[in-house]
């Protein structure tokens, strides 16, 4: 189950109509925010506890819970072939690809940016990625989570591949890439493949893709952190698709 804790975070989900399944509260803390969560908690029959300091510690994971925590309603997984097959038919659609993004500050932020550029998906490996149910991911996606498909996969070099037959042209973002991300048309169905932070992308990753590109840095640091490239990655293809 995903929770969502802190204060801003539980109300902009409860504001944009998210399935919560409870509101769980500090016991005996009192204040202004709290008091609003709870009305608006109970106008849309969200049931309501309450619970002492420790409890909402574990329930929030290390995340600042300010004294609520959201329970998520569970949703049933996004299977990849009938997804695939429904996008498939889009003239134009944009995937997000994360190969090993395990931060989950990293992959809620990801997911977020995702959702924000109009993708139609995010597609990250089972294994070795960030926990989606974490408190983290969803305090840092913001609400993205009910909002997008997001599809765990178990080979992503073989996903690829199956999009690639579905018509995607699949662009991966490297450092040492000689072409600049401004200078690919992005029409049509395009996959945006980002690698881990450090270590990039996976061997077979990276060569399942159909062309590498890179984000001109003039500066001096050598790399972005994952979550400041995919914005930028993505809002390029939302450029291109503005201009045209």
């Amino acid at each position: 189950m995903n929770k969502i804790a802190g204060i801003h975070a539980v109300k902009h989900a409860l504001d944009a109509g998210e399935s919560i399944d409870e509101l769980v509260v500090l016991r005996g803390k009192t204040h202004p925010r709290l008091n609003e969560l709870i009305y608006l908690a109970r106008k849309a029959k969200v049931r309501v506890s309450f619970a002492p300091k420790e409890a909402l510690e574990r329930m929030a994971e290390g995340v600042p819970h300010q004294g609520v925590v959201a329970k998520m309603a569970a949703k049933g997984a996004v299977n990849f072939k009938d997804w695939l097959q429904a996008v498939a038919e889009q003239d134009e659609a944009l995937v997000l690809i994360l190969d090993q993004v395990t931060d989950p500050h990293n992959l809620g932020a990801c997911i977020r940016t995702a959702e924000a550029s109009g993708c139609v998906g995010v597609v990250i490996p089972k294994d070795n990625a960030a926990d989606l149910h974490s408190p983290i991911v969803s305090k840092s996606a913001c609400g993205a989570l009910s909002r997008i498909p997001v599809l765990k996969v178990t080979n992503l070099a073989r996903t690829m591949k199956d999009l690639q037959q579905a018509g995607f042209w699949i662009s991966g973002l490297a450092g040492e890439a000689e072409t600049l991300i401004h200078d690919i048309n992005f029409s049509g169905k395009n996959a945006l493949v980002m690698g881990a932070e450090g270590e990039g992308m996976r061997r077979l990753v990276r060569e399942s893709c159909d062309q590498l590109v890179k984000i001109p840095m003039p500066g001096k640091v050598e790399s972005l952190n994952v979550s400041v490239a995919t914005g930028v990655a993505l809002f390029e293809v939302v450029r291109q698709g503005l201009k045209g």
